[in-house]
């Protein structure tokens, strides 16, 4: 094994995940990221750099549940050690007012967007203390900061990452561990495809910056905060939305 810093990404093999791992591969960090259910994809990102030294690797893995979760874990310490840095980006939406809302896909949001980063820093938090060095960044949204018609669950779910990384924060910073979250508005991914031309034209012209973030915008922000320039920043959350919330 080298001496790059191990970086894990959830959810890395497509939009702002994706975008994350290219960015830090890059950037001479050793990428291990999650994916759900397309290995193809996930094997696809992964054979698109020289991979000779294994400087991008992925595992399947549901972070939704707590089991496969510490399975994990457990692997990449034994294979790798404690990770220097650990993003938080898997994610899922599933939309409906909430008099229509069941059950389930208040569920499964709540588990794939908020318990998935106990389960995490559960399994893996101890060892990274012992680095005294590293970092948690939680891939948010302006959701959690105001809200959105038909995303109660998803809403509460990033709300909830803005209270646990600032309880963390304080918990782990004398080990020289930065929490952050970064809270994204919209941006170019699968995830607003089926969004109306129409309506993200309207979307654009309320934005000061008149345009939807790239998956890149938030990958960039990334590699700050894991680098120097983030040395001295936690318990913040960086948002990122062409100042559509200001």
């Amino acid at each position: 094994m080298n001496d790059k810093k191990v970086v894990l990404v959830t959810g890395g093999s497509r939009g702002i995940g994706a975008a994350i791992v290219t960015t830090l591969v890059k950037q001479n960090y050793k990428v291990v990221f999650t994916y759900k259910q397309n290995k193809e994809q996930a094997e696809i990102l992964a054979n698109s750099f020289n991979n000779q030294d294994e400087v991008c690797t992925y595992y399947p893995c549901d972070v939704a549940i707590s089991d496969n979760v510490k399975e994990l874990c457990e692997i990449l310490l034994e294979k790798y050690g404690p990770p220097y840095a650990l993003i938080n980006n898997a994610g899922i939406t599933k939309d409906n007012i909430h008099i229509n809302m069941s059950l389930s896909d208040w569920l499964d949001v709540i588990n794939t967007n908020l318990n998935s980063l106990f389960y995490f820093n559960h399994y893996l938090l101890n060892s990274m203390l012992m680095n005294k060095d590293g970092c948690i960044i939680n891939i948010n949204s302006v959701s959690g900061l105001r809200g959105n018609v038909g995303q109660a669950n998803y809403a509460a779910a990033k709300s909830g990452q803005l209270g646990y990384m600032k309880s963390l924060a304080r918990e782990v910073g004398h080990f020289n561990i930065r929490v952050n979250c970064i809270a994204p508005g919209p941006v170019e991914t699968d995830m607003i495809s089926t969004i109306p031309t129409k309506t993200l034209d309207q979307l654009k012209k309320l934005t000061p910056l008149r345009k939807i973030a790239q998956p890149n915008d938030i990958a960039l922000m990334v590699a700050f905060l894991l680098g120097d320039g983030g040395r001295h920043i936690t318990g913040q959350t960086l948002v990122i939305d062409g100042g559509l919330s200001i």
